[in-house]
């Protein structure tokens, strides 16, 4: 029996101290939450982010003090006046144009005066056409107005000056654009927050004593904005080109080539070379003109004409203006003397090759009428060069 009673006391014990220890390890682990709890709070410190950081930005930097006389007035403190001389083939559309430009950019047109001419047989302008403007711009903008006009017409004449109205006010404007400049440096350099201490303190002093230099002084400048240029325009039709324009004299030298006895008897047949000289003013045919013709025969005599001659140009054909294939047509009449004395009388019809800076070279046909006793027709064919004087 008492075998029995030490098993069963045994069995006891066993299992109150299972119960013990499955009660010790639940209490444990309930207070283990509690015992981390308490020793996470020293240590959040070590284990936590760190908090957020909000940088404050700058403020931007001051805009520069304005005195309401900017600097763009200097270019205005030139006093401006002058006249320009030019011409354009369509002179209506240019004038008005013009007149156009000039309100665009704010200037004013105060004198205007149109004559407008065409020429009657071709429709362009005749040369008396003009058109005369006075007008008044801000000098910063004149320069525009002179390459509008250069666009759209030919200068042929251009007397514009312009002269500082305060040189030391232009001479302190050169000045201030160099310390504007390093102002805009300047606030590029402190806009970077990063920029701390003696650094930024040195460019804040540096900003601050260079900002008053950048301000045009009102009391040098006050008139500025009041100064316009005076510009008078003169528009004209295109002079037409003329080689001889300062010409007084026109000196020929021609030779040629005639046939005699065209019409008459077998044996008046002949021909002769011949060479001269002639004097004119513009017209193409010379106003006098001496020619001599070597006979055709050793025993023969020689031949001579002296006459007066006008000419004029074919207006179809550009009435003499171009430099070249100048189509007229002209008269002759005077002395000849071939073998006989005769009233000549001659119709010219030529071109002229060259017309240029006073150099003229024709090519012409002459049929001619010798009246005398022995009456004859003769053709004569030459070329004429003229120089100018």
């Amino acid at each position: 029996m008492w075998p029995a009673v030490a098993l069963l006391v045994a069995a006891t014990a066993a299992t109150a101290a299972t119960g013990c220890a499955a009660g010790a390890n639940r209490s444990a682990s309930a207070m283990a939450p509690a015992a981390m709890t308490v020793q996470a709070g020293p240590a959040a410190p070590a284990h936590e982010a760190p908090a957020t950081t909000f940088v404050t930005p700058g403020a931007p930097p001051a805009a520069p003090v304005t005195t309401g006389f900017a600097d763009v007035n200097t270019d205005n403190s030139l006093i401006s006046n002058g006249s320009v001389t030019a011409s354009s083939e369509q002179l209506l559309s240019t004038a008005s144009g013009f007149r156009r430009e000039v309100y665009r950019l704010g200037g004013r047109v105060f004198s205007e005066q149109v004559h407008f001419r065409t020429d009657p047989e071709d429709g362009t302008p005749s040369e008396a056409a003009s058109a005369t403007y006075r007008i008044k711009i801000l000098p910063r903008l004149l320069p525009d107005v002179l390459d509008w006009l250069g666009k759209h017409s030919s200068i042929t004449a251009q007397d514009v000056s312009s002269i500082v109205a305060m040189e030391s006010e232009s001479d302190a404007a050169i000045v201030r654009a160099d310390v504007q400049a390093r102002l805009a440096e300047l606030d590029a350099q402190l806009a970077d927050t990063s920029l701390v201490g003696p650094v930024r303190a040195a460019l804040v002093e540096e900003r601050s004593r260079l900002e008053p230099q950048a301000i045009a002084n009102p009391d040098a400048v006050a008139d500025n904005t009041k100064r316009v240029a005076v510009l008078e325009l003169h528009l004209e039709a295109p002079a037409r080109p003329d080689a001889f324009a300062h010409a007084h004299l026109l000196a020929h030298a021609r030779g040629s080539f005639v046939g005699l006895g065209l019409l008459g008897q077998s044996d008046a047949r002949h021909n002769r070379v011949g060479a001269g000289v002639g004097i004119g003013g513009r017209s193409p045919v010379s106003t006098l003109e001496v020619m001599a013709y070597a006979s055709p025969e050793m025993s023969g005599s020689t031949g001579m004409t002296a006459t007066f001659g006008v000419g004029t140009y074919s207006k179809a054909f550009g009435g003499g203006s171009r430099g070249s294939l100048n189509p007229y047509v002209g008269a002759r009449v005077g002395y000849a003397y071939f073998e006989a004395s005769y009233l000549a009388v001659a119709a010219e019809v030529g071109v002229e090759l060259v017309k240029q800076k006073g150099v003229l070279w024709t090519v012409s046909a002459r049929p001619m009428g010798l009246v005398g006793s022995s009456s004859q027709v003769a053709v004569e064919v030459g070329s004429s060069l003229g120089l100018a004087f």
